[in-house]
């Protein structure tokens, strides 16, 4: 569950090869927005160690 205008960083199948989801949480009764994005070197080694 994601909190109104929260982001949330996801690493699955949709997005491309050094790509990562960048999901924004909305308000009740409107939709989540996704967009594939690419993180600064620094950002992604932090988020690849977290368990």
């Amino acid at each position: 569950m994601l909190l109104p205008y929260e982001v949330a960083f996801v690493q699955d199948a949709s997005c491309p090869d050094g790509k990562v989801l960048k999901v924004t949480g909305a308000i009740r009764g409107l939709h989540r927005k996704k967009v594939c994005v690419e993180l600064p070197s620094e950002q992604a080694s932090l988020v690849a160690a977290t368990p």
